[in-house]
């Protein structure tokens, strides 16, 4: 019976957010606190000063890692959209010369997870919620606009994974690589999905379509993750696959200006190149990371600070590009207003965030995991991989987040995985795949996307149920995909 009191912080975790409603920061600080009583009264998760203090200074430098993202990131996007640099994005997609559906495909694929990848924080909403909405009628659209949210694991420059990472001690790089091959099932899905909902006359036609705009995103994930670049991956790969939707639509153009009645048709209107704001804005933050790397390889000091297993190095942290970007924007001058809204924005999230890592900790070096895994240890492999991903499903629900997801549920998934070679690198990936791929149906998520849409919301009907409703619905789907990756690798590894 000791594992059903090693579960009691995450049964305590999972009650205040589903059951009372109660916000995800003040959930974790009452899941650590049971974790901290567990511990003082119980001897069999007794806790020495020594690792406690190894732990905590470990726990630290994560929350700092985070910090150090998501303060700059979400400031840069206060600054993009004061600077209108977001509305010019939205009026250039809108005036794209491609149908309906492939419009749609290109945004769940190429734009959403572009912006979200550079900003985070549910930002590439205030793009895609008015782009999609101009496309489609609001229960269509909100739709949509969810599933252009499963970019996570790479969101915020890859925060996630680098977080995963460290939890587990490996490589960045080795981490993004096997999120990737894990993921990439779920892109192409997503992506079939939000373009099927346009009801569009030829179907298959669409999925093959869709299909393939997911695929090419799976697919750049995963070169720019094995080429070690796994911050910006996610920006790079989503610009890839936007670049693959702009040689299409050139194609198309092309084809409608040689043809009879050349430039009444749907080959006609809309320029191609993005605006040279956006341009700027993207080339600003890529260009800054290019620059850190190669300060570090020229032997520039990092700036590196070491506790526990985790560390943090200011030369690879995209803080310093993040903010750059926003200050030469702002040509050199920090906006005040902006800063404010940043930190007000970013308080409650690492709140929470700094609360999960601690409850992670402590049921770490306790030894509560330790009993989870025994518990689970003796079952058949293949009920382990069926269980893996929904546990990471489940806490990317709970708490909203990819980062929280896996500081509350990482060590559990390494203690799961059954002995073969690397499994517990492959489950450390199922489970920032899966935390990453729920947010997108919890509801922090599901109210940002009703108050960017506002009155067309309101105005056709659309509530936090329904959407919460379609998103259990892809969910169960992501699940499947995830579970067919699982099994295959506890079958074939």
């Amino acid at each position: 019976m000791v594992w059903a009191i090693a579960v009691s912080p995450l049964v305590m975790v999972l009650g205040m957010i589903t059951g009372l409603r109660r916000p995800a920061h003040w959930a974790a600080v009452a899941g650590t606190a049971l974790a901290a009583v567990l511990i003082w009264w119980l001897p069999e998760f007794a806790l020495p000063g020594d690792v406690l203090a190894e732990g905590a200074g470990g726990a630290g430098l994560l929350v700092l890692n985070a910090a150090a993202v998501m303060l700059p990131g979400v400031y840069l996007s206060q600054v993009l959209t004061r600077r209108e640099v977001h509305r010019s994005l939205q009026e250039w997609v809108r005036g794209l010369p491609l149908p309906g559906p492939a419009t749609i495909a290109l945004v769940v694929a190429g734009i959403a997870p572009t912006v979200e990848a550079l900003t985070g924080f549910g930002v590439s909403l205030l793009v895609t919620v008015p782009v999609l909405l101009a496309l489609a009628p609001a229960p269509t659209a909100l739709r949509q606009a969810m599933l252009g949210m499963n970019i996570m694991p790479w969101g915020t420059l890859g925060l996630a994974t680098v977080i995963g990472a460290a939890l587990t001690g490996r490589e960045t790089a080795a981490m993004g690589t096997a999120t990737a091959v894990t993921s990439s099932l779920v892109f192409p899905l997503v992506t079939v999905w939000a373009a099927l909902l346009t009801r569009p006359r030829r179907r298959f036609r669409t999925a093959v379509m869709a299909a393939a705009a997911g695929a090419v995103l799976s697919l750049g994930l995963l070169a720019f993750d094995r080429a070690g670049v796994v911050q910006p991956a996610g920006v790079l790969a989503g610009l890839s696959t936007t670049a693959v939707g702009l040689v299409i639509c050139a194609v198309r153009r092309s084809r409608a200006g040689a043809g009879p009645g050349a430039g009444a048709g749907a080959g006609s209107g809309g320029r191609l190149l993005p605006p040279a704001a956006v341009l700027r804005a993207y080339g600003l933050v890529l260009g800054g990371i290019v620059l850190t790397r190669v300060a570090k390889a020229l032997g520039v000091p990092p700036l590196e600070l070491h506790a526990g297993n985790a560390s943090f190095a200011l030369l690879s942290s995209p803080c310093l590009p993040l903010l750059a970007a926003a200050l030469v924007l702002d040509r050199g001058r920090p906006n005040g207003p902006d800063a404010r809204a940043a930190l007000t924005r970013v308080g409650r999230p690492l709140l929470a965030l700094a609360g999960f890592v601690a409850l992670g900790r402590l049921m770490a070096d306790s030894g509560m995991i330790g009993e989870l895994g025994s518990a689970v240890a003796g079952s058949p492999s293949p009920v382990i991989a069926l269980v893996a991903p929904a546990l990471g499903m489940l806490s990317g629900f709970l708490t909203g987040s990819n980062v929280g997801g896996n500081a509350l549920m990482m060590p559990l998934q390494e203690r799961l995985a059954p002995a073969g070679a690397g499994l517990d690198a492959w489950f450390a990936a199922l489970q920032n795949s899966a935390a990453g791929h729920a947010v997108f149906t919890s509801l922090p998520m599901i109210m940002l996307i009703l108050a960017v849409a506002g009155d067309r919301a309101k105005s056709s009907g659309v509530s936090e149920h329904t959407l919460l409703r379609f998103g259990l619905r892809v969910a169960a789907a992501v699940y499947a995909a995830l579970a067919a990756t699982a099994l295959a690798l506890v079958s074939f590894t």
